[in-house]
């Protein structure tokens, strides 16, 4: 008996395993998978497209960065212009006043701003 329920067990699983092993996959089928892809081409192409013209709109209704008339002394200074190739040379620096400790001048559309390194406050601007 034990082994006729043995015997049983084992041909019913090798049956299912079969079987499973013999079932179609859609994950790899081309057909199903080009659709989708084309489905969201399509609908990421409009999506992308309407994006970029939001961006294009905000990029010419934005004025271009001032800091002689849109920036104050004792303002933090945004972050996003801390970067090396707005740091000013120790050649520019010339003709600009001596920095203190933690000080570092920036260039940002042709004006000078003195940054405290520390607090990242403005110190002086010179535009």
């Amino acid at each position: 008996m034990k082994k006729a329920l043995s015997i049983l067990a084992l041909s019913v699983t090798a049956i299912l395993t079969t079987s499973a092993m013999a079932a179609p996959d859609h994950r790899y089928d081309d057909r199903r998978h080009q659709a989708n892809a084309t489905y969201k081409h399509h609908s990421n192409h409009w999506d992308n497209q309407r994006q970029h013209t939001q961006w294009e709109q905000k990029r010419y209704n934005q004025k271009r960065v001032n800091p002689s008339r849109d920036w104050r002394v004792g303002q933090n200074f945004p972050r996003g212009y801390e970067i090396s190739r707005n740091k000013v040379s120790d050649r520019e620096a010339r003709r600009l006043p001596n920095t203190g400790r933690y000080q570092q001048w920036y260039k940002i559309n042709g004006d000078y701003v003195l940054i405290n390194e520390r607090t990242h406050r403005i110190i002086r601007i010179i535009g």
